[in-house]
């Protein structure tokens, strides 16, 4: 039989530069567990979007038009719609499943196992009832946030418009306290989706049911001693999300430029997301216990052998 054992990391608070290093190592030494795992998300993704592939040629030639004829119509497509709506679909019913078997495949690893495609999934199926649930609620808690912050935005803009009309200098303060201000907004609202994330991993690993999961997030971030390592943890996981949506944009533009491969594109693109959204799950899985480590020290142990025992 295959020997599953491993060198165990140590369970103690890490630096931020630390839990980089972490995650570097587990994925480096995991990479292809943790990339099929995200596949398994990605793959169906991809084959929505070839089978609409034509559909996704005309719309870029519209979207072309449209920027050199501003006043050219353009006529709406149900079906573009339709694949859209099917993307998002598999998207918010895949995603939690992917993300927490990462999550698992990284409990295995601190409990000195190797992680497995086959056990990631088998944890979180079992608990898929409250996971389904803390996706709702996080969807919710997301779009609240949203709601909440273009409309905290907006009154801000409004009184400061009211206040500086007719006074340049003021409408300059004001404007960059303004600008200041919905830069905070953005970072808020990453926090609260790693906040999110956060609660979704606790249903599976913890077994903690959705109200609790949710409650316990943001308990763990929304402190005075952890709310700045928090905010440099979303910068960093944002900044990396944009990356992968650059470099995969770049890549398959040229690709569909010179090869003029729509298959070829959506298959570098898909195999690019899997490589790096699975680093970045690595990611929020080793921050996930590092807050952890330092609210609850060693009644991790005990946990980590509970979750990654044989079956």
């Amino acid at each position: 039989m295959e020997d599953v054992h491993e060198e165990r990391p140590a369970l103690r608070a890490l630096t931020i530069g630390e839990i980089f290093d972490r995650a570097v190592t587990m994925y480096v030494r995991n990479f292809v567990v943790f990339t099929l795992i995200v596949l398994t998300l990605l793959v169906p993704i991809g084959v929505l979007q070839y089978a609409y592939t034509d559909k996704a040629g005309d719309s870029l030639t519209q979207l072309t038009r449209q920027i050199l004829h501003p006043g050219m119509a353009t006529p709406y497509d149900g079906t573009q719609l339709a694949a859209l709506l099917g993307i998002a679909l598999v998207v918010l019913l895949l995603a939690p499943f992917t993300n927490n078997a990462v999550a698992v495949g990284v409990a295995a690893i601190y409990a000195g196992r190797k992680p497995s495609y086959r056990d990631g999934f088998a944890r979180v199926f079992a608990r898929w009832a409250p996971l389904l649930g803390t996706s709702v609620l996080s969807m919710v808690v997301l779009i609240a946030a949203y709601v909440g912050l273009v409309i905290g935005l907006t009154i801000l803009a409004v009184i400061g418009v009211a206040l500086s009309r007719g006074i340049p200098a003021l409408e300059l303060i004001l404007g960059i306290i303004g600008i200041a201000i919905f830069l905070a907004g953005i970072v808020l609202f990453i926090v609260i989706l790693v906040c999110c994330v956060f609660a979704l991993y606790a249903t599976t690993i913890e077994s903690t049911w959705p109200p609790d999961a949710i409650g316990e997030a943001f308990r763990r971030i929304f402190n005075r001693r952890e709310f700045p390592k928090a905010v440099l943890i979303s910068l960093a996981y944002f900044a990396l999300e944009v990356g992968v949506l650059i470099l995969s944009a770049v890549v398959g533009v040229m690709l569909l430029q010179f090869l003029h491969s729509p298959a070829l594109q959506i298959a570098t693109g898909t195999i690019i997301n899997a490589v790096l959204n699975s680093f970045v799950t690595v990611l929020l899985a080793v921050y996930y216990y590092d807050v952890r480590t330092r609210a609850e020290g060693l009644d991790l142990e005990v946990e980590l052998e509970r979750l990654t025992a044989p079956a």
